[in-house]
């Protein structure tokens, strides 16, 4: 009979680790994203080494696409969201997230959180939080036409050029009867990425603590920022984008329009495919102070009510991972050492990229520090392009787009 009982208990418990196994093996991670084409096919091969070095489980690589927010925001509220999802836009989602900082302390050897900038990881911080690893990002650079520059004679940017500088350099190629110009100025700038201007003119949208604009926003230091734009265009120094006119920049750059084009690691694939030869510069300097970037981040975050939350966490370590940083060629390596590795901060092409990041970690982008944010920001971008509409007059709207939003502010 003991026998029989031994048999028996060792049956059940066979039976039990078989059933273990086989809820592993049914085990299915979710993992949302907005990318698609070269970029999702690049999520899903990341999604194959994960299954490989976990038996039995399956990734289930959910491309959401451009209906991002409205399919994220549907599965939060049916109470069936993805295990694992891109994120940028933290201050909507953070309540619906995980914090990491636990789990990133426990596993500090394996993440190594030294390794990921200081600024990139700042953009998934909510209230000293963190809830989200960043995956891939983009400074703001100057992309220039060396075949104009030579053509005009023109000496090529250097590192610590000025604003003064690039003023000088475009006003050399003003052609108006042929619509050629040295450069370009955003009526309706994303007010996310203009902030990088006043940061470097050491002034910036909103304080610390997000509870005041006025001297901040309207400050003589951000007035002296729109009204140099103000007048390049006046000056024909440079064009003027969406005015009556949607011709991008990009355009207007890969066209032979424009010498000088800011922009951001988005555009270097199409720049790359017209054919033309070209340099990059980091973002010009107001004197002799520091420039910074505006930081265009995307991370991965875990849901709160994650299905397999010791899942995901091991998802997102391995996301985050040398080996899968390596991988997302498309995007700029969050990891330091995997971008030494490939060369590129020593790249003429790359370089300025994660130059212009080490002096990017300090400041805090203005929709962190207020849950009210979005809709001051429409009275910003009203004063912005009326500035631009008048060619002056900055320090007039500012004052009247903090007017209007000193009561969403409280």
């Amino acid at each position: 009979m003991q026998n029989k009982t031994k048999s028996l208990i060792g049956s059940l418990m066979v039976l039990a680790m078989a059933g273990v196994a086989t809820a592993r093996a049914e085990e299915t991670l979710r993992f949302a994203t907005w990318d698609t084409d070269e970029s999702l096919a690049i999520q899903q091969a990341i999604a194959k080494k994960f299954e490989e070095k976990h038996p039995g489980v399956k990734v289930q690589v959910e491309p959401y696409a451009d209906g991002y927010d409205q399919k994220l925001i549907a599965a939060f509220g049916a109470g069936s969201p993805p295990d694992v999802m891109y994120m940028w836009n933290f201050p909507q989602y953070y309540t619906s997230l995980m914090p990491l900082d636990d789990l990133i302390a426990k596993d500090a050897a394996e993440i190594k959180p030294d390794d990921f900038p200081q600024g990139l990881m700042n953009t998934t911080r909510v209230e000293g939080k963190t809830y989200g690893m960043p995956s891939g990002f983009t400074t703001q650079v100057v992309f220039y036409n060396k075949d104009m520059f030579a053509k005009a004679g023109v000496e090529e940017p250097k590192d610590g050029w000025t604003w003064d500088d690039l003023r000088a350099k475009a006003a050399k190629f003003r052609d108006e009867p042929n619509k050629v110009y040295g450069f370009a100025v955003d009526a309706k700038p994303d007010p996310y990425d203009f902030e990088q201007f006043l940061w470097s003119n050491g002034t910036k949208y909103i304080s610390d603590d997000g509870k005041q604009i006025d001297g901040y926003m309207n400050s003589d230091a951000a007035a002296q920022v729109l009204d140099m734009f103000g007048d390049m265009a006046k000056k024909q120094e440079a064009i003027t984008l969406n005015l009556g006119d949607d011709t991008s920049g990009s355009t207007l750059f890969k066209g032979g329009k424009i010498a000088m084009f800011q922009s951001a690691m988005w555009s270097k694939s199409g720049i790359d495919a017209s054919g033309i030869k070209y340099g990059v510069a980091p973002l010009p300097k107001f004197g002799d102070k520091t420039a910074h970037s505006a930081l265009g981040v995307s991370a991965i975050s875990i849901a709160k009510d994650a299905a397999h939350p010791d899942l995901a966490w091991e998802f997102v370590k391995f996301f985050s991972s040398p080996e899968a940083v390596a991988m997302r060629t498309n995007d700029l390596p969050v990891r330091t050492s995997v971008a030494q590795e490939k060369g590129m901060t020593a790249d003429p092409i790359y370089k300025p990229f994660f130059d212009i990041l080490a002096t990017s970690n300090t400041e805090t982008h203005a929709f962190l520090k207020n849950a009210n944010w979005g809709k001051v920001q429409d009275n910003l971008a009203r004063a912005i392009e009326a500035t631009m509409i008048d060619q002056g007059n900055a320090k007039q709207h500012l004052d009247d787009a903090v007017s209007r939003s000193k009561r969403l502010i409280k």
